[in-house]
């Protein structure tokens, strides 16, 4: 299918490609320049916990005004704000910069990076595609994931270059301008594609009485609260895991070399879930694509659980983990959408997302606090979840058709 011929066109593939540079840019250069950041000699001279502290906060803001942001697309704002987050973003990369030894000016602008991952990302593109396409938005969602799933592939050299080159506080800046000059106009052109194709967005019209009537019904559904909770517990099982994969993989038996490689193929096998998914289009059921999915991550603790000293089960375990999370990403927003309906989407996903982005931020402390207890007890508990979330899927088929 041709960009032109698919639902959003060319539109969908540039704001995929803003996505790409919003997640490099906010989300994953804390780990690209960790390294730089802790250097004794030249570093921000802080400790590690404390320059933790900064994304995890900004993951913290981010569950905490998702809703906010939800509701500011349903009042047909989702393209201002995929437009001008990044300069939010932006600012606090640029404040970020100038935080050497001051704890409180780190925090202060990474909670900036946090309001512009609330605006700027998943949640928000998401929500502004099943509005624009509705039931056609699955497709631009797979192909959105698809291009982002290279925004670490991208980070990691990016930011490993440019603090060589320019030390943390330079890269810091180069990063700000990349948001500001890269990620803000592929937002632009790729909304304004969308509009002239589909149409300009327009605002939800006002509740009766003022009452978020849509999101109350939805929030008095137990299928609500049980997606929210598949989505919660399958983010925390990969955050758990792909957080620690260094120190599992090496206690399966694998060498720090080979666990290296193995964590690094957690990317490119999201990536290829997600070929594998717009190569089968809508033919798939929804249901048994979700339910396929749900029993991969159950498959994959398995594999990583039963794989000591088994390199093969080590790699079958990195492609089940990664291509299922793949897979989920895309359909998060999709089975909200089929099980709670596209009436005022953006409030009711705004807080469904709380979810995942809490997960995110937990599972740094939560899986520190299990690894106490060895490397086993992260993987159980990651399990657990796993298997949990599948047996919400299962209760959840009625509302699919499957």
């Amino acid at each position: 299918m041709s960009p032109k011929a698919a639902p959003g066109g060319l539109g969908v593939w540039l704001l995929a490609a803003g996505q790409t540079t919003g997640y490099a840019t906010f989300n994953f250069s804390f780990a690209a320049l960790l390294v730089a950041l802790s250097d004794p000699a030249t570093g921000a001279h802080m400790p590690r916990t404390v320059l933790a502290a900064g994304p995890t906060l900004a993951l913290i803001l981010a569950a905490l005004i998702a809703p906010r942001m939800g509701r500011l697309v349903d009042r047909g704002k989702g393209a201002l704000l995929l437009r001008f987050g990044p300069l939010v973003g932006a600012a606090g990369l640029a404040i970020a910069s100038f935080a050497q030894g001051m704890p409180a000016v780190w925090i202060a602008g990474y909670l900036l990076v946090g309001l512009a991952e609330a605006t700027t990302q998943f949640e928000t593109c998401f929500a502004l595609l099943i509005r624009r396409l509705g039931p056609a938005a699955r497709g631009a969602i797979v192909r959105v994931t698809l291009v982002a799933g290279f925004s670490a592939t991208l980070a990691f050299p990016l930011g490993d270059r440019l603090a060589h080159a320019l030390g943390w506080q330079g890269a810091l800046l180069a990063l700000a301008a990349i948001a500001a000059g890269v990620t803000v106009p592929l937002n632009i052109a790729g909304t304004a594609l969308i509009q002239r194709q589909v149409g300009r967005e327009v605002a939800d019209p006002p509740d009766p009485a003022g009452k978020a009537t849509a999101l109350r019904r939805a929030m008095t559904d137990s299928a609500f609260w049980r997606l929210a909770g598949l989505i919660g517990l399958i983010w925390l099982d990969h955050a758990m895991l792909t957080t620690f994969a260094l120190p599992l993989l090496t206690g399966r038996g694998a060498d720090h070399g080979i666990a290296v490689m193995l964590a690094a193929g957690f990317g490119p096998a999201q990536v290829a879930g997600r070929v594998m998914l717009l190569l089968a289009g809508e033919a798939l059921p929804l249901a048994r694509v979700t339910l396929a999915t749900l029993a991969v991550f159950v498959l994959a603790g398995l594999l990583l659980m039963f794989g000591h000293g088994v390199p093969t089960m080590w790699l079958l375990y990195v492609l089940a983990q990664g291509g299922a999370a793949g897979i989920a990403t895309i359909l998060r927003p999709v089975l909200a959408a089929e099980i709670l309906g596209r009436e005022r989407f953006g409030a009711i996903w705004g807080v469904l997302s709380v979810a995942p982005l809490m997960a995110q931020a937990v599972a740094p402390m939560l899986g520190a606090l299990l690894l106490g207890f060895g490397g086993s007890a992260v993987i159980l508990a990651a399990l657990a979840m796993a298997v949990v979330a599948l047996l919400l899927g299962f209760s959840l088929r009625p509302r699919l058709g499957g």
